[in-house]
């Protein structure tokens, strides 16, 4: 059996009661190598609930391995779009934007 390894979940929106943690944010312990796919069966969560996924800040798909510690965030369809646009006023987003206009 693959050792256990600790991470922290992050559920937007409605997800967050869909998973029934009714918390933004949680640790869950998943097996070593596991891939975010591997943690949506954990949450009780389908994937066509999931529109946008982040580990450790960025942009990620359901293939994406997990590694001890990570930041998994799971977004669902109705955030998503919001979620996309306030990243692009991130601090670090607007200056790489600065430096590439110039």
């Amino acid at each position: 059996m693959d050792a256990a390894m600790r991470i922290t979940v992050l559920l937007g929106g409605n997800l967050r009661n869909e998973a029934g943690e009714g918390r933004q944010e949680f640790e869950s312990e998943l097996p070593s190598g596991s891939r975010v796919e591997d943690l949506l069966p954990r949450l009780g969560l389908s994937q066509d609930r999931i529109k946008m996924i982040m580990v450790n800040g960025r942009g990620a798909t359901l293939d994406t391995a997990i590694s001890e510690g990570d930041r998994v965030a799971l977004f669902p369809p109705e955030l998503a779009f919001n979620t996309f646009v306030s990243l692009g006023f991130r601090k670090e987003s607007v200056e790489k934007r600065k430096k590439q206009s110039a």
